[in-house]
């Protein structure tokens, strides 16, 4: 083999092993977001994100929240804990459970950006109208990504719930029983398209197909 042959295929191979652990990273990235989520621990997920002008958070229809002091209050939903309005602690009986399962993750060109798509399957526990409610729910993460200094951060989130809904009644007869409203709701993104269960809305995919590339 020729030393010219043999310099390619170490490059080639490097970069192969550069993209693995960028892309472990972000799962990592992603799964560290969802437990700090369960918790509802909002200095460890606000330290997940970038300090970038561009930083931005979406959930369902609360807004678009940009920049990265106005993420801090976008995790401030006081709104989980109504019967604890005095405490960021989550009461003993609020549950959270948020599974990402089923990612797609695909790195950009320049090595620094990524964008990746999940579900987001949950089981909770949450006081509803002052009722604790055992709720089954699952949406769609969209979320992008970028590496500042060698670390993989969070660039944007954008969660779409398909379902949100009470165990003993089930999607098709409760599709939605949604969480009250933010306390500092924002004005939609300028691209939000927000529906949920039964309307047949097909979230946008930010990658194309995998086999034939369109």
């Amino acid at each position: 083999m020729h030393l010219e042959e043999l310099e390619t295929r170490v490059n080639k191979l490097e970069v192969e092993v550069q993209t693995a652990r960028d892309i472990e990273a972000i799962k990592k990235l992603q799964n560290a977001y969802s437990y700090y989520l369960e918790h509802w621990q909002e200095e460890e997920l606000v330290e997940l994100f970038s300090h970038s002008d561009e930083v931005s958070v979406e959930i369902n229809d609360t807004g678009l929240f940009k920049g990265w002091n106005d993420v801090r209050e976008c995790y401030r939903w006081e709104g989980h804990y109504p019967a604890y309005p005095d405490t960021k602690k989550a009461p003993p009986e609020f549950l959270h459970i948020m599974m990402p399962i089923a990612g797609i993750i695909d790195l950009g060109s320049d090595g620094k950006t990524a964008k990746g798509r999940w579900y987001g399957f949950v089981l909770a526990a949450q006081r509803k109208e002052g009722v604790l409610r055992s709720m089954i729910a699952c949406g769609i993460w969209e979320n992008e990504f970028i590496k500042e200094d060698g670390l993989w951060k969070i660039l944007k989130i954008f969660w779409n719930d398909i379902i949100s809904s009470p165990i003993e009644e089930g999607w098709v007869k409760t599709p939605a029983l949604l969480n009250p409203k933010h306390k500092d709701a924002r004005a939609p993104g300028p691209n939000t398209h927000f529906r949920m269960y039964p309307s047949g809305y097909i979230f946008p995919y930010h990658y194309k197909n995998p086999v034939t590339g369109k």
